[in-house]
């Protein structure tokens, strides 16, 4: 019974079944798929090309503070400096570090919060925390 050729008929049906198996959860390559693109007719360079607007209200600045005040005009002159710049992202981090700082604040525990303060700022949270 331990015939090599019954091994062999044995893996050969293992490996049938799994290929129909795989097929069957798989599927084929027929259906929605999109027609392949000839080599040669892809384009040279397939970046999307987006056209600058000049004029109109940057929304990563207005969506945060006031178009006509001095903050918007700071922020558009930092993004002209550092194009990869992110209102958003920088009040987000802003607010993150905020409350991090009250809540050591409030728990007392300044060591956590000290390197995010000016000297004079831990000094007077020392104080305050220490007569508390």
């Amino acid at each position: 019974m331990n015939s090599p050729l019954l091994q062999l008929l044995v893996l050969a049906g293992i490996a049938v079944f799994l290929i129909l198996r795989l097929k069957s959860v798989l599927g084929t390559r027929d259906g929605f798929e999109k027609p392949p693109v000839p080599r040669g007719a892809e384009p040279k360079d397939s970046r999307r090309e987006f056209e600058v607007i000049e004029g109109g209200p940057d929304h990563d600045i207005v969506d945060n503070v006031d178009a006509d005040s001095d903050a918007a005009d700071a922020l558009a002159r930092m993004k002209r400096i550092e194009p990869g710049f992110s209102v958003s992202e920088f009040m987000g981090g802003a607010r993150g570090a905020y409350e991090m700082i009250l809540m050591g604040f409030e728990r007392g525990d300044l060591a956590e919060i000290k390197p995010f303060l000016a000297e004079d700022v831990y000094e007077t949270f020392a104080e305050v925390v220490e007569f508390s």
